[in-house]
């Protein structure tokens, strides 16, 4: 069934995005900043990218969702295959969604990886991968749909299981993961006939709370953390039918909440008095934008777009944008 989102309906995409309003349905702010091309990656050898992250050396990762790769970039622009995960599949069937890291106390690096297996299931999971390049498979995680993560101040990850509708936890330290919350504001419906429902995709904390999209319902929702480390009663942030597909999430500094829509190419920010302002869109080379994260040190200055242009895109542009955040 997984096998089915390889090819997108996109008469069904259409029709749902027209129910909104016009082309955008938003504000166009044409004095923000405009984004910055990073790095083109080429099509024909099937790079296209999906998720990102950073660490405190200053070293950029990134998915390769059809190679079933995380590729590392140095500050000085070096790069190398960092690890692979081991599937069975032929290019193309083994999708990496989303990445995250763990800063240790110790100084070590941990990095955490989403992956499904299209090709046979049987290399599905959730990853955890040490700075030596050692793989382990998160155990509880063998049959969920992963899609975002995010990672809070005490290296609980968190992440998206976009079909069962649903947030998992793997509490910092540990080897298995937990269903942390799942609930209908969080379940897609199957609406876009992908031959799954889509429902909660990217992720991000904010601080005592996450906030994740949820791709068919075009919404935002915010899910509290209680004390104890609990989810609260999830509420929906912003919801829109404009918002065709929404993907990455990254909140900066009070009230500005940065988010993509995938199928519309849009790069949009919500603010404090529920305004959504699109920044940019195919003018400016977005062409199915997912990942949106903001890093440490110098890459705090920046947001950045992971464009993964694949799926249903008759010419891909896969690339990776940054755009300088308003000081």
């Amino acid at each position: 069934m997984i096998r089915k989102l390889l090819t997108a309906p996109i008469a069904l995409v259409a029709v749902f995005i027209g129910a909104g309003l016009g082309e955008a349905g938003y504000a166009h702010h044409p004095e923000e900043p405009r984004l910055e091309l990073v790095r083109k990656f080429d099509p024909a050898k099937s790079e296209f990218p999906k998720g990102i992250a950073f660490d405190r050396r200053g070293n950029t990762y990134i998915g390769m969702q059809y190679l079933g790769e995380v590729w590392r970039i140095t500050p000085n622009g070096d790069e190398e295959v960092f690890v692979k995960i081991p599937f069975s599949g032929p290019v193309g069937t083994g999708m990496v969604s989303s990445l995250g890291i763990i800063e240790e106390r110790h100084g070590g690096m941990t990095l955490y990886a989403t992956f499904v297996d299209v090709h046979a299931s049987s290399a599905t999971g959730v990853y955890r991968i040490d700075e030596d390049r050692t793989i382990t498979r998160i155990l509880g995680t063998e049959t969920l749909f992963g899609n975002g993560i995010a990672i809070d101040r005490r290296g609980n990850v968190y992440f998206s299981d976009s079909v069962g509708g649903a947030i998992w936890r793997v509490r910092h330290g540990e080897p298995a993961a937990e269903l942390w919350i799942h609930d209908a504001l969080l379940e897609g419906d199957g609406r876009l006939g992908f031959g799954v429902p889509l429902g909660v995709g990217g992720i991000t904390v904010d601080g005592s709370s996450l906030l994740v999209t949820v791709e068919e319902k075009s919404r935002l929702v915010r899910i509290p953390i209680r004390r104890d480390g609990s989810a609260g009663q999830p509420s929906v942030e912003y919801e829109h039918p404009s918002m065709c597909i929404p993907e990455g999430v990254a909140v900066v500094g009070r009230g500005r909440t940065y988010f993509s829509c995938w199928f519309e190419s849009s790069l949009n920010v919500l603010d404090r008095q529920g305004q959504v302002t699109q920044l940019a869109g195919t003018a400016d080379g977005l062409l199915g934008p997912v990942t949106l994260a903001v890093g440490p040190g110098r890459h705090g200055r920046y947001l950045y777009v992971v464009n993964q242009s694949g799926f249903i895109f008759p010419d891909p542009q896969p690339a990776l944008y940054r755009m300088a955040l308003p000081r």
